[in-house]
């Protein structure tokens, strides 16, 4: 039997990644809210304003966090901001065939999320983060 040990519970192994990811993407998404409800409730910017700034501020925790924390290596400032506004775009995409061809409401967007997280864990750990 194998002593459980502090080194043991710090493995870094695929589903401890995985679990920071989502803890990191988590989060991100908690600080888009709660700045876009702090902007909207009390500014006058517009909507697109609000979730812009929401967005980006998002970009940055989530950017720090998977390079210090999900997968602590170095990552392109850039390319993870290319890879967030891709994946943005896609998403979209996605819930337009959904919606259009397939099922519509929120299961069209949690299975445009799901499919689009998949894919940024992937490009994010392969080739932003990839040491």
């Amino acid at each position: 039997m194998t002593k459980l040990s502090i080194k043991n519970l710090n493995a870094d192994n695929g589903v401890s990644e995985v679990l920071r990811f989502a803890i990191v993407g988590g989060a991100a998404t908690l600080s888009d809210l709660a700045i876009t409800i702090a902007l909207e409730l009390m500014t006058a910017l517009n909507e697109n304003a609000v979730t812009s700034i929401a967005f980006i501020c998002a970009f940055w925790v989530s950017f720090f966090g998977h390079r210090y924390f999900t997968f602590k290596k170095e990552g392109s400032v850039f390319a993870f901001f290319a890879l967030a506004i891709s994946t943005l775009v896609l998403r979209n995409i996605i819930v337009w065939l959904l919606v259009k061809y397939v099922v519509e409401g929120l299961p069209a967007l949690i299975i445009a999320m799901e499919v689009v997280t998949v894919i940024t864990y992937f490009i994010a750990k392969f080739k932003v983060f990839k040491g």
